[in-house]
C-alpha cells in the first residue's frame, strides 16, 4: 500500500509541478531563446518563475493525456471529509425546518412574481 501511495504522490507532483516547469522552460526558450532562461534561472524563485510561465502549456498536456487515459493527466487527489453537526436537535425539528424553509422560499416566490409582474405592467404601458 505504501509504494502505491508514494506512486501517487509522484504522478500528482508530475503533473502539477514538474510538468509546467519543464513547460515553462520550453515556453521561455521559445518567447526568449536560451538567454531568457538564464535570466530566469538568476531570479530570486526560478522554480516558481518557470511553474507559472508553463501552468497553462500544463494544462493543455494535462487534458490531452486525460482523453487517451482518464485520470493520467489531471490525477485525482484523495481528500479526507468531515462533517461537524452544529444542530444537535436537528433531527427533531427537521419537519419543523423544512415546512418553514418551504413557507419562506414560497413567501419569496409570491414576492418575486408581484415585481415580475409590476414590471412587467409598467412595460406595456
Amino acid at each position: 500500500m505504501m509504494a502505491k501511495d508514494q506512486l501517487r504522490h509522484f504522478h500528482l507532483f508530475a503533473m502539477e509541478s514538474a510538468l509546467p516547469f519543464g513547460m515553462g522552460i520550453i515556453n521561455n526558450a521559445k518567447t526568449g531563446g536560451f538567454q531568457k532562461i538564464i535570466d530566469v534561472f538568476k531570479s530570486k524563485d526560478p522554480f516558481s518563475e518557470f511553474q507559472v510561465d508553463g501552468e497553462t502549456s500544463a494544462k493543455t498536456v494535462r487534458d490531452k493525456i486525460d482523453q487517451v487515459i482518464p485520470g493520467l493527466g489531471n490525477p485525482v487527489v484523495s481528500v479526507d471529509v468531515t462533517v461537524d453537526e452544529n444542530y444537535p436537535d436537528y433531527e427533531s425539528n427537521e419537519q419543523d425546518s423544512l415546512v418553514s424553509t418551504l413557507k419562506r422560499i414560497d413567501t419569496e416566490l409570491d414576492q418575486l412574481r408581484c415585481l415580475i409582474s409590476n414590471d412587467s405592467s409598467k412595460i406595456e404601458d
